[in-house]
């Protein structure tokens, strides 16, 4: 039987979180050591919104109408495999990826975010959408849900340990047997609010951090970034650090139950993130529209029969590189409409010297990029750090800013494509993103998109 394909992604993993030197992933540490590490990958966007368009489809968000509704014009990598007779299931937890906006095209089962927010999620709606987010009333009460929520151990998410039941249930009971699979889970537990329990905190941290003291500077941020301290922000980070070693727990924890199936040994993972996450880096937390590195370098390894062991590629990838890529690997066929790139010569072979560019955010803040330099421009934001400037120049991969004006060829190359991509999509109509009700706006608003 040909092999299956397993795709894990994580809501807001950082690169520099993911290494061995970061210990703070060792239980996928250890199955990425026997497979290929992409030491320069990005996320072709700063949210999720704009980063799961290039997973999914490898098309770029702005392109085919936008990423409001998915245009079934998209070449969707699940519908690939279902008709190459795969069985096929997403499973993920954010609201953005809802079924009706066209992301369950190609999947025979898929498991939408969960509707469990009962009247805790409705009573932050009706403070939300009546009181001014500016006053003092306002606050108070999103500090008193922060608290209500945290000490009643709910989450306006599915938690790892629930997802991969559900995905193991899949694969034991609902499934296909007789034809091979394509499983992708998406897991949200890295993403704010961070609450990590006490036994992973304490794993990566010598910081005390109390329970109040999680939930002041989690609604902090959720209120207004600009008012976190550095002290604030130290905490927040580290209780981000205990999110992901809970997570690394729970997805060790998954890949051993296919290894207790007999799976692992027919099976081929990749392991990524749709985004970053910044931590006053710029001046800026989370994962606002952004330009910077710590937004757009994340995590992608790749794992499994026939994939090299313990190969380092420092070739610059991208997210939007993901469907080409794993076509290749599973002969699925090509498609003219994928804007990225194969990188199975790259898992096959090594690296490659071979110029490689990408866009990066959307048309609010566009950036261009290849090996060596990375144009910025800030078109409808401002520039956190040079209010008046609408354009930065980076060096790479030393993320340097230099003058714009140092490297006028280069400057003028990028900006002609950008004006390229932009033309591309204003050629078509934005597709409407479909009305929510209010407890999926609430969820959104408590994961920090509204």
């Amino acid at each position: 039987m040909r092999p299956n394909f397993v795709l894990l992604t994580v809501d807001s993993l950082r690169a520099d979180h993911s290494t061995k030197a970061s210990e703070l992933m060792p239980r996928i540490n250890e199955y990425t050591d026997d497979g290929v590490r992409f030491t320069r990958a990005y996320a072709n966007g700063y949210a999720t919104p704009i980063s799961f368009p290039t997973i999914l489809t490898g098309t770029y968000a702005d392109h085919y109408g936008g990423s409001g509704y998915m245009s079934d014009e998209r070449p969707f990598l699940a519908s690939k495999f279902q008709d190459s007779g795969y069985a096929t299931a997403g499973f993920h937890t954010n609201p953005h990826l809802r079924d009706d906006k066209n992301y369950d095209i190609g999947f025979n089962t898929y498991n939408d975010f969960d509707d469990e927010a009962g009247g805790l999620s409705r009573l932050r709606y009706l403070v939300t959408q009546n009181l001014d987010s500016d006053s003092v009333l306002y606050k108070l009460l999103k500090r008193v849900y922060h608290f209500v929520r945290t000490t009643s151990g709910s989450s306006d998410y599915t938690e790892a340990p629930a997802l991969n039941e559900k995905a193991l249930r899949w694969i034991d009971q609902e499934r296909d047997k007789d034809s091979p699979f394509f499983l992708w889970t998406h897991y949200m537990d890295v993403h704010y609010p961070f609450y990590p329990p006490d036994e992973f905190l304490d794993d990566v941290t010598d910081r005390s951090i109390s329970k109040n003291r999680a939930i002041s500077v989690n609604g902090k941020m959720h209120e207004d970034g600009t008012e976190l301290s550095d002290e604030d922000i130290a905490d927040l980070q580290a209780l981000y650090r205990g999110d992901v070693r809970y997570l690394d727990h729970h997805l060790g924890e998954f890949i051993d139950a296919l290894k207790q199936r007999g799976l692992l040994e027919d099976t081929v993972f990749i392991v990524t993130s749709d985004h970053g996450e910044l931590f006053g880096e710029h001046g800026k937390v989370g994962h606002p529209p952004s330009g910077y590195e710590e937004s757009f370098h994340v995590p992608l390894f790749c794992f499994g029969p026939g994939i090299p062991e313990g190969r380092r590629i420092e070739d610059i990838a991208s997210l939007l590189d993901i469907p080409p890529t794993v076509a290749g690997l599973f002969d699925l066929g090509e498609d003219s409409r994928w804007e990225g790139k194969s990188l199975v010569p790259s898992i096959k072979d090594g690296p490659r010297d071979q110029e490689h560019s990408m866009f990066l955010g959307d048309t609010s803040v566009l950036a261009y990029q290849n090996e060596r330099w990375r144009l910025v421009w800030w078109r409808d934001i401002d520039n956190p750090e040079n209010p008046d400037q609408e354009w930065d120049l980076w060096q790479l991969p030393e993320c340097k800013r230099v003058p714009v004006d140092s490297q006028k060829d280069i400057v003028n190359d990028f900006r002609e494509e950008m004006h390229s991509f932009l033309d591309r999509a204003a050629k078509r109509d934005k597709l409407a993103e479909p009305a929510v009700g209010e407890e999926t706006e609430d969820r959104l608003e408590a994961l920090g998109y509204k």
